[in-house]
């Protein structure tokens, strides 16, 4: 059967995903009939509820935002983050929903700027629970339209999305598709198989973290001597395994002062990084990321910690960046077009963070095929994840990954659904701060 919109059978086909079952297929005239409805109305569509629902996500917590209109439209959002699920939830729940019941979701801008000014002040919390239910109301409105949220943002640069694979720690590390968290091998025999392992899978991108640092919730943020040395022989391993066919990423998370981020982005210049990112806090100085920048040649990222425009502008307009890193989890889809935007004035690229749930990945995708400054997305390995992962969300985010790209649906909204049944069945454990000690051993349901 050709592939595209198949009209005269009153079904709308997924582009190479036809072999899917019935239940993901959408009935057009369903489609047709809601849009007169729609149309008929005026569009004077409401919100009638916003629910969170927190899912075990493995190493973290995925959170899950529905959304219900009066039309029995629901949209799903995304406000997944690492630790302190509940006050997102709770944010949501009791200062964001007396917001928006009784709102037209197609008013997403109008609500945004709500939210935001009746929040008197920003920070992640807030940013993640607007982010949860903003995203919901794109899906929403895209399935009200019948068309893909993409095409909302105005269609797609780019037919795939480029997936760069987090992580090249470790051989064999993960859940591996069991319950357990197991280390893996970690020596350098163990990374130049994980980098032969990646590349064979079709992926020309990764990431993987420095070696030696003062392990969590140290107070020092400097690097020794040995650490950038066993560092630089990590990479040099994985540049060995993958020559000039794959990108090499590294992630330090934050815990590096600048006189110790300035000698390991100089000590790894000869092996052409894709970025660094991270180094320093990017809560605590854009002037020190501006330092950093102007005194090595490796490229400098940072953006998951940074929720608006405004945050972004304090370093693009300094020259404090090589390229921004945006979760669009944690920034929502009108920031994130804008931060690319504010990007793309200053000829940077776009590399979103994107270490959260199947659906943040979805969401994230539809941005990223949007934007035309667009560099890679952050791939969460499917050994490092959960043997739900693919169950949670239909279809699954595992149909849609081939070599090493994200193939989206040509589906309305985001084009997938939450299995809120199989959600249920993994109920929200804190597991981050356990993590700080080490994943080894950590069993999840």
């Amino acid at each position: 059967m050709p592939r595209g919109r198949q009209s005269c059978l009153g079904v709308i086909y997924c582009r190479d995903f036809q072999g899917l079952p019935k239940a993901y297929r959408i009935n057009i005239w369903e489609q047709v009939a809601l849009a007169a409805r729609i149309f008929e109305e005026g569009c004077a569509m409401k919100i009638t509820e916003i629910k969170p629902i927190l899912c075990q996500g493995g190493i973290r917590t995925w959170t899950f935002v529905k959304v219900t209109t009066d039309l029995g439209i629901i949209g799903w959002g995304d406000a997944s983050e690492w630790l302190r699920a509940p006050a997102h939830s709770k944010i949501i729940e009791e200062d964001l929903t007396p917001l928006l019941i009784g709102e037209n979701p197609f008013d997403i801008e109008r609500l945004w700027q709500k939210m935001w000014t009746a929040s008197y002040t920003g920070g992640k919390d807030l940013s993640v629970a607007m982010t949860g239910v903003e995203t919901a109301l794109w899906d929403i409105v895209g399935k009200a339209l019948s068309v893909p949220v993409y095409n909302l943002l105005g269609g797609r640069c780019r037919e795939r999305v480029r997936l760069y694979y987090d992580n090249c720690d470790a051989y064999g590390s993960g859940f591996a598709g069991g319950y357990t968290w197991r280390k893996g091998d970690t020596s350098l025999e163990g990374i130049a198989k994980q980098a032969q392992y990646i590349m064979d899978q079709g992926f020309d991108a990764l990431k993987l973290h420095p070696v030696g640092l003062p392990e969590r919730p140290a107070v020092s943020r400097s690097i020794s001597l040995k650490a950038i040395s066993d560092t630089v022989a990590k990479v040099r391993t994985v540049r060995e395994v993958v020559g000039d066919k794959v990108d090499i990423a590294i992630d330090i998370n934050n815990r590096l002062d600048l006189p110790s981020s300035m000698a390991l982005a100089k000590a790894l210049e000869p092996y052409q990084m894709m970025f660094l990112e991270d180094p320093i806090r990017q809560d605590e100085s854009p002037g020190s990321y501006k330092r950093l920048v102007d005194s090595t040649s490796t490229p400098v990222g940072t953006g998951e910690n940074l929720y608006t425009i405004w945050d972004f502008r304090n370093y693009l307009e300094s020259g404090a960046l090589d390229l921004v890193l945006p979760d669009v989890c944690h920034v929502g889809i009108l920031q994130a077009k804008k931060i690319a935007a504010l990007a793309e004035a200053y000829h940077l690229p776009v590399a979103p963070h994107n270490p959260n749930s199947p659906l943040s990945t979805v969401i994230s995708a539809h941005l990223c095929a949007n934007i035309p400054n667009f560099l890679a997305l952050e791939y969460m390995s499917t050994e490092m994840e959960p043997p739900w992962r693919d169950k949670v969300m239909k279809p699954p985010l595992g149909a849609m990954i081939k070599d090493g790209h994200l193939e989206l649906l040509d589906a309305p909204g985001w084009g997938v659904e939450i299995d809120e049944d199989e959600v249920a069945k993994h109920p929200h454990v804190e597991v981050w701060y356990a993590g700080l000690r080490g994943w080894e051993g950590l069993t999840v349901k």
